[in-house]
């Protein structure tokens, strides 16, 4: 373990995008039955007024163990806390390189005893249940992204590192458990994928299946998915590695964006390229990935059960399994806006209840709680 700070790097651009086409009509499979609904219940979230509730960039909602709203705010350097009812109770942590400061957190997650972890780009702290900080982790390169905060001690997270190559970096995302030193313990999934450094255009296409979907519980189940067109796949592990679960969808095929769910991608991604940079005028193409992706993510409620989100919908549909891989049920999220809206959603879970946050900048950003109903 060591201690240091490190300086942010600034990269100012505007991004222009170019749809692709398909030539292939790749429709979504018929909607499975709905037996339950995500409700809206209320929000925490205002465009003007008391400055406890404007949030700038919202990251990595959860409850605590006592059932408060807890999140990290990118741009308000801080976490914030809230009662299940949506009042404000408390921040935690404030901009700066000090103990117990942060620099753009992005991710946390609460030990059993209401001690929590939160990483930002310098490392990861420790608060205990008063939130008081205790101490920090420190990485060379990249501070692993808290996927759970294990009851034994240590996390599960996801590591990137980086290997330049001549004209193109490869990066390599490690699924793998930490216990208190910078090397990991245990790892359970790696990929390698190629990242483009080609000045005049961004690809995100090559990026289709450079991405972990995971969920860990807090006795050290593992499940995850990597990010396919092509195939639906997830794994589960035991604690120590050991493979105890396999789910695939045999008859999963290829389904292709519509022209408005692009320009809504599009949309999103201008929007958010310009709230991080300021907007300034450099024009670099981006070329969009024309096909959905199987998985968009996962977690465990609490209940033993573990909620898949399903990317060739439109909307949200998400199936439910139990641990030993059977289809418990499937539901969707019940919006009375406009379902492209719901393109960049994220929801999340646990015995608490349902969070969900809209990372699109195009709207004031806004925590959701939602409650399960039975679809009528």
């Amino acid at each position: 373990m060591r201690y240091c700070s490190n300086s942010s790097i600034g990269v100012l651009l505007t991004i222009s995008v170019i749809l692709i086409g398909c030539g292939t009509d790749e429709s979504p499979p018929e909607l499975p039955h709905i037996e339950y609904r995500l409700v809206i219940a209320d929000s925490i979230g205002v465009e003007s007024g008391d400055t406890n509730y404007i949030l700038g960039w919202v990251s990595s909602p959860t409850h605590s163990p006592d059932g408060d709203i807890v999140f990290a705010d990118r741009m308000k350097h801080a976490v914030f806390m809230y009662t299940p009812d949506g009042e404000f109770i408390r921040t935690i942590g404030r901009e700066g390189e000090g103990p117990g400061e942060f620099h753009m957190p992005g991710s946390l997650k609460f030990y059993s005893d209401g001690s929590l972890l939160i990483r930002d780009q310098d490392g990861i702290a420790l608060f205990d249940s008063n939130y008081e900080y205790q101490g920090q982790m420190t990485w060379h390169f990249l501070t692993p992204y808290i996927v759970s905060a294990l009851d034994g001690g240590g996390f599960i997270g996801i590591k990137t590192t980086a290997k330049p190559e001549e004209g193109k970096i490869k990066m390599v995302s490690t699924l793998a458990r930490w216990d208190g030193d910078e090397d990991s313990s245990m790892e359970y999934f790696s990929l390698e994928f190629e990242w483009s450094t080609e000045p005049d255009v961004i690809d995100l296409s090559r990026n289709r299946e450079g991405t972990i979907y995971c969920c860990a519980t807090r006795d050290g189940l593992v499940f995850y998915s990597q990010s396919s067109i092509d195939e639906f796949v997830i794994h589960g592990c035991e604690p120590d590695g050991t493979p105890f679960l396999h789910i695939e969808d045999e008859i999963f095929h290829r389904v292709t964006k519509s022209e408005e769910e692009l320009q809504t991608e599009m949309d999103n991604y201008n929007s958010t390229i310009n709230m991080m940079t300021g907007g300034s005028p450099i024009d670099i193409p981006v070329l969009l990935d024309p096909y959905k992706r199987a998985v968009l993510g996962m977690f465990t409620d609490g209940f033993e059960r573990l909620w898949v989100r399903l990317g060739c919908y439109p909307g949200i549909v998400f199936r439910v399994y139990d641990f030993s891989g059977e289809i418990l049920f499937h539901a969707t999220v019940d919006y009375p806006g406009n379902p492209l809206d719901l393109i960049s959603w994220k929801i999340t879970g646990d015995e608490h209840g349902f969070l969900a946050v809209n990372t699109s900048h195009e709207h004031f950003q806004r925590v959701y709680m939602l409650t399960l109903n039975e679809a009528e």
